[in-house]
């Protein structure tokens, strides 16, 4: 968990960078959020490695 923890700015930072290239007909869509999920929890394994990270919780999703 500490490695983990020491990635968060790297793991932001790939986040906020997939989720701006997203568009709005995409989250649109009723089943968005199972997609976007899989797509951040995909990079989210490669920014922290292989069997680091299994499962993602996406609490609030905020749209500007």
């Amino acid at each position: 968990m500490e490695d983990v923890t020491k990635l968060i700015p790297r793991v932001m930072d790939v986040l906020n960078s997939y989720l701006r290239a997203v568009s709005l007909a995409d989250i649109e869509d009723p089943g968005a959020l199972v997609s976007l999920r899989a797509q951040m929890l995909r990079r989210v394994q490669l920014v922290t490695g292989e069997g680091r990270v299994r499962d993602l919780l996406v609490m609030e999703f905020v749209l500007n």
